[in-house]
């Protein structure tokens, strides 16, 4: 079975301001993908998956994720009531497991179920 759309996961980190809610993030996510065609948004299909205060995992399709990636680095510089949005792109993974072995610190995933078994 051959899937034509595989998923991707973006690891991003919010550098500042501090603690930028999920639904700010969600909201700027859809403001930006809302002027896409239609067919550049079905290749990109955004998601946010994971946020906690710094971090947060995006999943989108894997022949978007420059698309997103490129969205995601728009909004670096934003100006929010709480100050400048900085983000930083820490890296694209085919798994979630592996998104937050790879990318996100062990002292934010200590205390997720994704972390590795011992």
């Amino acid at each position: 079975m051959v899937r034509s759309f595989r998923r991707r996961y973006i690891v991003f980190h919010i550098v500042s301001p501090d603690n930028v809610g999920k639904g700010l993030l969600i909201k700027m996510i859809r403001d930006r993908t809302r002027s896409l065609d239609e067919e550049e948004f079905s290749r990109i299909k955004p998601w946010l998956v994971y946020h906690n205060d710094d971090w947060a995992i995006l999943r989108c399709g894997h022949t978007g994720v420059a698309g997103m990636i490129s969205i995601l680095r728009s909004m670096d510089g934003a100006v929010l009531k709480e100050g400048k949005l900085h983000i930083r792109v820490a890296g694209v993974s085919g798994t979630l497991r592996g998104a937050f072995r790879k990318y996100v610190p062990e002292k934010i995933r200590a205390g997720r179920h994704y972390r590795e078994e011992r």
